[in-house]
């Protein structure tokens, strides 16, 4: 239930237009970049199309061996003791085996980015910059990172190391197989779909606002498309406000439909946003059926009681009490589901489980 950077082992480069042979699992780590795989990738690093997400998100392809040669010289100015040296030497393991050895490292960064875009509509720029940032090509990019590395507290030790997130069985598995994308106007909007058994070949946009895919000689240019984020799940809460609009009873039932609907998309979400948007659902459709049994009690008791109660507020007004009561529970949560969900966290208050989420894997 997370968001996660993954390590993977490739023999081609991805983005060349032929299927990749070898897209092999080596490593994977919950929401955030390790410095370890950011080492591994700098051999000759640079911007390649992601072989998960559909065009313009971007993955990192470095040597193996250089990437390899620049994490020795990180071990060799880690400290000595035990623990240190344990998590060196299954580093070392791993890398060393040839069952995982191949002629590049593949980082697949877009999860991760995609957290820490502000702008919801179009967060590819900002996350090719986050990307580009990342692309240590020369020794003086190495140098600095491994500075970086050394300067960390020692309880960040697995971060250098990459002790217990090496894995060849990753969440995504990508088969190898290219996409074919059909092509889409510049001025809409295309889907970015997970590629969990064809990574997507497409190239990258060419927006001069944000750095670009260095395409191999005499490659035809392929077509730009543009896309949505990942989602998180936000939306789906957010739109819960509805039911804030001054026209009582109707947009609470209006909220809880919504919410439902737009909580059961099949858009491509990370395992986070999945979980998200169905609680979502399921908390739409728990207020839409509380407002309607609450305020069909409240109009019974109207004709029922009337007569008895007239002039009294209860228990006549006790439905609508309530309801008034679940409204502004409802709100609440609209407010802190969006901004858990905007920063990556599942956020589950207590509904009716009517909805499963459709987690992938």
């Amino acid at each position: 239930m997370a968001n996660r950077s993954y390590l993977y082992v490739v023999d081609e480069v991805p983005g060349q237009g032929a299927p990749l042979t070898r897209v092999s699992g080596l490593s994977e780590w919950n929401w955030d970049v390790p410095l370890v795989h950011e080492l591994l990738v700098s051999g000759s690093g640079r911007l390649v199309p992601s072989t998960i997400w559909d065009a313009p998100a971007a993955a990192i392809l470095g040597d193996y061996d250089q990437g390899v040669a620049n994490l020795e010289r990180l071990f060799a100015r880690l400290p000595q003791d035990r623990e240190t040296q344990r998590q060196i030497a299954e580093a070392r393991s791993v890398l060393g085996d040839p069952e995982n050895r191949g002629r590049y490292l593949l980082l697949e960064v877009a999860e991760i980015h995609v957290l820490s875009a502000t702008d919801d509509e179009n967060p590819h720029p900002e996350m090719l910059r986050e990307a580009q940032g990342m692309v240590h090509d020369t020794e003086q990019h190495v140098d600095a990172l491994i500075r970086a590395a050394l300067e960390l507290p020692p309880e960040k030790l697995q971060e250098l190391t990459g002790s217990g997130a090496w894995a060849s069985n990753l969440y995504f598995e990508p088969s190898g197989e290219p996409q074919q994308p059909t092509q889409a106007a510049p001025t809409q909007a295309a889907p970015v779909a997970p590629a969990m058994s064809s990574p997507s070949q497409s190239a990258p946009p060419t927006s001069t606002n944000a750095p670009q895919f260095a395409p191999p000689a005499g490659a035809p240019a392929s077509p730009v498309f543009l896309t949505r984020p990942l989602a998180n799940g936000a939306t789906q809460w957010s739109l819960g406000l509805i039911a804030v609009i001054p026209f009582p009873f109707v947009t609470a039932i209006t909220a809880g439909i919504v919410m439902i609907a737009a909580g059961r998309s099949r858009a491509p979400a990370t395992e986070a946003g999945e979980r998200n948007r169905t609680n979502a659902a399921n908390w739409g459709l728990t207020y839409l059926l509380s407002s309607i049994i609450l305020i069909a009690l409240h109009i019974a008791f109207i004709f029922v009681l009337d007569d008895t109660y007239s002039g009294s507020f209860f228990p006549i007004g006790i439905p609508i009490t309530l309801w008034f009561a679940v409204s502004v529970t409802h709100i609440v949560f609209s407010i802190v589901g969006s901004v858990k969900a905007s920063r990556g966290v599942v956020f589950a208050p207590i509904a009716l489980p009517f909805f499963s989420p459709r987690l992938r894997g």
